[in-house]
Parts: structure tokens; sequence; C-alpha cells
């Protein structure tokens, strides 16, 4: 399954079907969310939404999950004007039930890589 490509037309129930029991989503500094939460984000992404992609994707497999790191690049519309994202992130995968379930997804605000440096 693609979930970039799910996340750009805001299709939670295929979303859904991706999280592993127990999902968390946080943004590096910020609070943590549950599914439920982070289901309702993508709900409510604002304005219209060219695309999602990954690029620079990098996956490392252990005997316990998979660790995906890459960047997010979307395009959204928003009152005419054209909003370019691209943020880092890192998610943990886990195989459940016969398939890879994303178990933590993190953001990566592209300022905190800067402040870091």
């Amino acid at each position: 399954m693609d979930v970039a490509a799910a996340i750009g037309r805001r299709d939670v129930t295929t979303l859904a079907g991706a999280l592993a029991p127990g999902f968390v989503h946080r943004t590096v500094g910020g609070q943590s969310h549950n599914a439920e939460v982070f289901l309702k984000e993508i709900q409510h992404i604002p304005g219209e939404i060219a695309f999602v992609r990954l690029d620079s994707l990098e996956v490392d497999v252990s005997e316990v999950g998979a660790l995906v790191t890459g960047i997010q690049h979307a395009q959204v519309r928003i009152d005419g004007k054209v909003i370019d994202d691209r943020r880092p992130f890192v998610d943990w995968f886990v195989f459940n039930h016969g398939s890879w379930k994303i178990q933590v997804a993190v953001d990566v605000p592209a300022a905190s890589l800067k402040d870091a440096g």
C-alpha cells in the first residue's frame, strides 16, 4: 500500500488499515496522538492536495521491525496559493498479522534540523 498516496486522497480507511494497534504519531517537540486523532488530522488537511510523495526513502529491517526514514513532499493549494512542504519523517513498522504496519510515525520539522546544526 502507498501510504503517501492514501494521505493525498485523505483515504483514512486505507490509512487505518496500515496502522498497528497502539499506533502513535508524534512531531518532534510536540505532543503524541493516537490513531483516531492522526486520522482526523488527515481528513482536515486544509485546501486541495495536489500530491504527497516520499523522497530519499531509506529502510532498515531488523528482527523486531523496520525503520523507515525519508522526506515527505506535499503540495496543497489554499485560496489559490500553492504551498510546497518538505519535511523529514521517521516511521517504525512492525510485522502484525501477516503484514507490515506503522507502529510509530514521527514528523521532524525542517526548522528543528536547522536549529540542531
